[in-house]
């Protein structure tokens, strides 16, 4: 199939000052992406149902991802940062292999993807899944056209899982319109890769479902289409991503932060239940925490505490907050034996001294839980201890009744 290009660069929407609540969307491309303004109807059909979009456009003609990976500019677009979402398109003939293998494609998605994320840790990437052109309405150039869809297909999801990403299925709603009725045209020309105005918009609407997971339907925006078109379109490109999320790898690799929790008096078994990412830690409300999956805290004291469990996947932070209260048994009742009991100085710089009434258990603690000394000496020597936060305990036959945090600063 001959492709042709036209040599322009579209470079569109400059970077404005966004409300907080604002989407921004990225989109990186070729000729494909910029025919008939197809990302500009996409934001107006977002505001239009009210998610509030922004979006701007780098897309050169006749290029693909083995420009993409060594162009500057590229780059330089990363950096202008704080994007929700990055849609990056791989040129018409890298997508079904054709130009080079899709190992070569992928291992420059991978470099486009690892500077996506230096620069926006916590955007969310998708890949257009493009659709080719067709030479003809016959059943032989059904075949054709179905044939390089399903590689297309096998290389966008190939592309998703590798990178754990998404993908824009605008593919499978050209290949799904075209397939029940060759007489619908969605391209610029029988032999012509570039989308008309109905197949730009179908792409637009597509793109919507994709990232905002709602339907398009309803919409006021019809760019050139007649309303029964425009109305036909978006039934059917919601059909297609809606009620196939998983096909298109849309929330699979979602990062997601949460958990749940028992309690057995003074111990709490937590059950990590997040997803996607690559590193966590607990903080207990205590002022100790872990960084195991699913730990088991014993509290020392009775309270109300805040458990903060934080997660990372390739930088990006979220905290998932959850109140807990914890009854130590016996705290209540023997705690006022030791009102007159005094730890000091706090801060402390190499001593640490214990004033009470009755002789004491005396237990010191790292920050993280660690117990490092075990005494009934009134006067605990901590020259050799590094400065930061400890936990000391005091126990009247060695059930808890005093805990309090200590700061070391030699």
């Amino acid at each position: 199939m001959k492709t042709v290009f036209p040599i322009i660069v579209i470079l569109m929407v400059s970077l404005k000052s966004y409300a907080t609540d604002t989407t921004r969307v990225l989109f990186i491309g070729n000729s494909i992406t910029y025919f008939n303004d197809m990302p500009q109807t996409f934001e107006d059909i977002a505001n239009s149902l009210g998610d509030t979009t922004e979006m701007t456009m780098y897309a050169p003609g006749g290029t693909g991802f083995v420009n993409h990976v060594s162009d500057p500019a590229v780059y330089n677009y990363f950096r202008m940062g704080c994007w929700d979402y990055i849609v990056l398109q791989p040129g018409s003939n890298e997508s079904p292999g054709y130009s080079y293998p899709i190992d070569t494609t992928l291992l420059r998605a991978r470099i486009l993807v690892d500077s996506i994320y230096k620069y926006n840790p916590c955007a969310k990437i998708l890949y257009y899944e493009i659709s080719y052109g067709v030479w003809g309405n016959t059943a032989s150039d059904l075949t054709t056209y179905n044939n390089t869809m399903d590689l297309i297909i096998g290389n966008l999801t190939y592309l998703a899982d590798s990178t754990e990403t998404f993908f824009a299925p605008v593919g499978e709603a050209f290949r799904t319109a075209w397939n029940n009725n060759q007489n619908n045209m969605l391209w610029m020309a029988y032999g012509d890769i570039h989308p008309n105005a109905k197949g730009s918009y179908m792409a637009a609407c597509t793109f919507y479902s994709s990232i905002f997971q709602k339907p398009s339907h309803g919409t006021p925006v019809l760019a050139t289409l007649a309303p029964a078109a425009a109305d036909s379109a978006q039934l059917l490109c919601d059909s297609i991503v809606l009620n196939h999320l998983s096909d298109w790898r849309i929330n699979q690799y979602d990062q997601t932060t949460d958990f749940s929790w028992t309690i057995q008096s003074d111990t709490v078994f937590f059950n990590n239940l997040s997803a996607n990412n690559d590193s966590l830690i607990w903080y207990f409300g205590d002022e100790l925490f872990s960084y195991e999956q699913n730990p088991v805290h014993e509290y020392s004291y009775s309270g109300t505490f805040t458990v903060e469990l934080v997660t990372w996947n390739h930088g990006c932070e979220q905290i998932h907050t959850e109140v807990i209260d914890v009854t130590v048994s016996g705290f209540n009742e023997v705690k006022n034996d030791f009102d007159s009991a005094i730890i000091y100085p706090n801060p402390a710089q190499s001593h640490l001294f214990i004033k009470a009434d009755k002789p004491l258990f005396c237990k010191l603690f790292t920050a993280d839980g660690k117990l490092i000394l075990e005494t009934t000496e009134t006067v605990l020597n901590l020259s050799d201890l590094p400065d930061g936060l400890y936990l000391v305990t005091l126990t009247d036959e060695k059930s808890i009744n005093i805990t309090e945090k200590i700061v070391l600063i030699h």
